[in-house]
């Protein structure tokens, strides 16, 4: 059984990755009106301020009607816009579930398949593997006449990691003097953090209004694991040389020798926590676009974890120790020539505390209306992100989307990104009936484009949330 328990463990945290969506993370999750909403309004009303002035300098005995007939006209868009649904001023989600899995050499249908053909040809670069589960049991928000507002994300899990095997070992092609990295990388963390935002500069700077979003957070790192492995393959003086440095190394506050009897022992919650913030600043630049900019885990302290469970070995074969007289005489290989472990060993241990910080991310988004209404924005994003859980850990991010709001009742989008070295091709519905909201994405993701939409990663995103 508790060997069972241990390969469980160790199949969780080696086929993830993590994949946050663009934006996530700063804002409310029921957003609040935009500053170009509001900035409309308040320009509209200086127009009737400005043109009332303007008619009492040239007041007359029409006076009266003229003004009940402005007044008249404005009414209908009045009324249009006492149609469009609230914000609540008070909400509760439940049930958010945000769940994906990725690769790029099979379509999901070929692992039912009992035959399956592989291009191996489409393997030049490499194999990857992603997972993903972030889950937010339960969160609580206030919106205090969409001025400000703030909220309490209780106990949001992520699980998030990759696997991804070197292109150069499938075709056992020549590397340079350093080798080519791989391996797994993945981690879980657990936060609590709580969400805000506000306006400012209403009545300065033309009446254009900064909106402020933040999200301090504390979180727990419950395992971690970084991709360490290498692959080497060089010509020597006499030969060539083939080495594989192969394992995992995960990261834990507890030991896991012995689990789940000598957890409690050697629990260490205190050394696993970490603190970082998350901040945002949007601004309408004209009455049709609004610019943006989003800094999404900015590290304050680090976590850190001190005990691990170690499974590594290596395989190498040396051609330039294998004498090809010997061979003829039938004196066989020596045994400097090769190395194959005969078991695969795991070692346990508490070593120095190591530090760790959650993928970084900065975005920079435009809202573009070209209707001057919400009913029809572009969202281009661009930016780029640090996340240690891979190879490679820069990258450079980006995505397009367009909006539809129908009077915030029922909102829908479509959007193309590349995001955690994946492309993602995201379909949401949002249907609000302001005391229930049900939210709805789907998507269909690759790390390669052409995959992405046949079938090879799939994202499911389901949320429901309550409130007046």
């Amino acid at each position: 059984m508790k060997k069972i328990l241990l390969f469980l463990f160790v199949f969780l945290f080696s086929i993830g990755l993590h994949s946050q969506e663009i934006g996530e993370g700063v804002l409310l999750y029921n957003e609040p009106i935009t500053p170009s909403e509001m900035s409309d309004e308040t320009v509209s009303n200086d127009r009737k301020e400005r043109k009332r002035s303007r008619d009492s300098a040239k007041r007359n005995i029409y006076e009266d009607s003229e003004e009940e007939a402005e007044e008249d006209e404005e009414n209908p868009r009045a009324k249009k816009k006492k149609k469009r649904i609230k914000n609540r001023s008070f909400e509760i989600g439940l049930v958010n579930l945000d769940v994906g899995l990725a690769n790029n050499l099979l379509n999901l249908p070929d692992f039912f398949q009992e035959k399956v053909v592989l291009d191996l040809s489409s393997l030049k670069n490499g194999f990857n593997l992603s997972f993903d589960i972030n889950i937010r049991p339960i969160f609580i928000n206030l919106n205090f006449k969409n001025k400000w507002g703030i909220g309490l994300d209780i106990a949001k899990v992520s699980v998030l990691g990759n696997i991804d095997i070197s292109g150069k070992l499938l075709n056992f092609e020549k590397t340079e003097d350093d080798g080519d990295p791989f391996g797994v990388g993945a981690a879980a963390f657990v936060d609590i953090g709580i969400p805000a935002f506000f306006g400012v500069g209403k009545g300065h700077w033309e009446d254009r209004v900064f909106k402020i979003k933040v999200r301090p957070a504390g979180f727990l790192t419950l395992a971690y694991s970084k991709p360490e492995m290498k692959y080497t393959f060089k010509e020597g003086p006499n030969g060539s040389l083939l080495e594989i440095d192969y394992g995992l190394k995960i990261f834990t506050p507890f030991s896991l020798e012995d689990a789940p009897n000598n957890i409690r022992s050697t629990l260490d919650l205190g050394s696993s926590f970490g603190f970082d913030i998350s901040a945002g600043i949007e601004y309408q630049l004209f009455s049709w676009i609004d610019l943006g900019i989003d800094f999404i885990n900015i590290p304050i302290f680090p976590s850190g974890l001190n005990y691990y469970m170690e499974m590594s070995d290596k395989i190498s074969i040396d051609s330039n120790h294998i004498n090809i007289t010997d061979l003829a005489d039938g004196k066989g290989l020596p045994d400097s020539a090769f190395y194959f472990p005969e078991n695969f060993q795991t070692t346990y241990g508490k070593s120095d505390r190591i530090t760790i910080f959650r993928p970084f991310k900065m975005l920079i988004s435009a809202k573009y209306r070209p209707l001057k209404t919400p009913l029809l924005t572009l969202i281009p994003v661009v930016g780029f992100t640090i996340n240690p859980y891979f190879v490679k850990i820069g990258m450079v991010e980006a995505g397009l989307t367009l909006m539809c709001d129908m009077r915030n009742f029922l909102i829908t989008s479509f959007g193309i990104k590349y995001e955690d070295y994946m492309w993602k091709n995201n379909l949401d519905i949002v249907l609000n009936l302001h005391f229930f909201q049900f939210n709805l994405g789907v998507s269909m993701q690759s790390q390669s484009f052409v995959r992405s939409w046949t079938g090879a990663g799939v994202r499911l995103r389901l949320g429901l949330i309550f409130g007046w």
